[in-house]
C-alpha cells in the first residue's frame, strides 16, 4: 500500500470514529437518542394539530382545602370551555354556567359576579390554560431558552403509561416561560403528563405569588386524539394589606366535541364585554 493510500485510510477511519463518538454522546446509557426522541414528539403533535379545528369541552371545576387529612371542597364551577386553534395561536372562552359555595347553588348575578373576579385573577397570575400547547420548550423557536434533559424511560407508570421522562427548566427567570417534568407515552409518544410552575413568579403592588405549581394530565380520546382531561393548580401568594392567600383547585374535562365549528363571534363578544 502506498503512503498517499495509507493516509487516506487513516483519515476515513478517523471520521468514521468521529461519527461513531458523536452517536454515542447523542445517545444515552439506554441507547435512547434523546434529539430524535424530541423529533418524533414533536411529529406526533404536529399531525394531531393538522387535524384539529377546534374542541368544545363540558368542564368542572372544584377548589377547596384539605384539613384533617380530608379534602373539603369549598366552591365549584360548571362549565363549558370553548378552543379555537388558529396557525399561530388558540383562542380561548371559558363560559359559566352554574356556580355553588359550600355546596349551595348560587344565583345568576352571584355567577357573573364571581366568574369575573377568577378571569381577572387567571390574567393576573399569569395562569395558563388547556388552550396553550404544553410542548413550547421543546419548539425550535424557543430550545435556545431552556435546558431540556432526558432523564430516562420511568420506572414507575405515570397515570397507567411507561413513560419517557424529560426535565424542562427556562434559562431566566421570566415569567411566560416554566420549568418542569413531561412525561411522554413510551409508545405513541403522545404527552401524557407535565408537572411544571411558572420561572418567574408574578410579584404586582397589590398581589405577590410564593408558589403556584400547576399539573395538567393528557388521554386518549375514541377518535385517537390525546387531551387534557385534568388540570391541577395549587399556590400561595399575598394580596394587599398582607392578607394571605392560599388556592388549589382541580378541573376536569369531559365530552369532548371535537372539529364541530365554533364561530369566531363568541370570542369577540366576550373581549368586549
Amino acid at each position: 500500500m502506498g503512503k498517499k493510500n495509507a493516509i487516506t485510510v487513516v483519515v476515513t477511519a478517523l471520521a468514521t470514529l468521529v461519527c461513531m463518538l458523536g452517536t454515542v454522546i447523542a445517545q444515552t446509557d439506554n441507547g435512547i437518542d434523546p434529539e430524535a426522541l424530541i423529533d418524533r414528539i414533536l411529529m406526533v403533535e404536529q399531525r394531531q394539530c393538522d387535524s384539529l379545528s377546534d374542541v368544545v369541552y363540558d368542564a368542572e371545576y372544584i377548589e377547596g382545602e384539605e384539613k384533617d387529612g380530608e379534602f373539603k371542597e369549598k366552591v365549584r364551577f360548571i362549565k363549558k370551555i370553548y378552543v379555537k386553534y388558529l396557525p399561530d395561536t388558540a383562542l380561548y372562552l371559558e363560559e359559566y354556567l352554574e356556580y355553588y359555595k359550600d355546596g349551595e347553588l348560587k344565583s345568576e348575578k352571584d355567577r357573573d359576579n364571581e366568574a369575573k373576579k377568577r378571569k381577572e385573577n387567571k390574567t393576573k397570575r399569569n395562569t395558563r390554560d388547556v388552550s396553550f400547547s404544553m410542548l413550547e420548550p421543546f419548539h425550535a423557536d424557543q430550545r435556545d431558552f431552556y435546558d431540556i434533559r432526558y432523564i430516562g424511560v420511568t420506572d414507575d407508570q405515570i397515570d397507567g403509561y411507561i413513560c419517557h421522562h424529560f426535565r424542562v427548566n427556562s434559562l431566566e427567570e421570566v415569567d411566560d416561560r416554566i420549568n418542569g417534568d413531561f412525561y411522554f407515552e413510551a409508545e405513541s409518544f403522545n404527552l401524557v403528563r407535565a408537572d411544571f410552575s411558572p420561572a418567574k413568579l408574578v410579584k404586582k403592588m397589590m398581589f405577590k405569588l410564593k408558589t403556584m405549581n400547576m399539573s395538567v394530565s393528557y388521554g386518549p380520546t375514541e377518535d385517537g386524539y390525546w387531551l387534557p382531561h385534568q388540570f391541577d393548580i395549587s399556590g400561595k401568594g399575598k394580596a394587599m394589606f398582607f392578607i394571605g392567600v392560599k388556592f388549589a383547585g382541580t378541573e376536569y374535562y369531559r365530552n369532548p366535541v371535537i372539529n364541530g365549528g365554533i364561530d369566531d363571534k363568541i370570542f369577540e363578544e366576550t373581549n368586549g364585554d
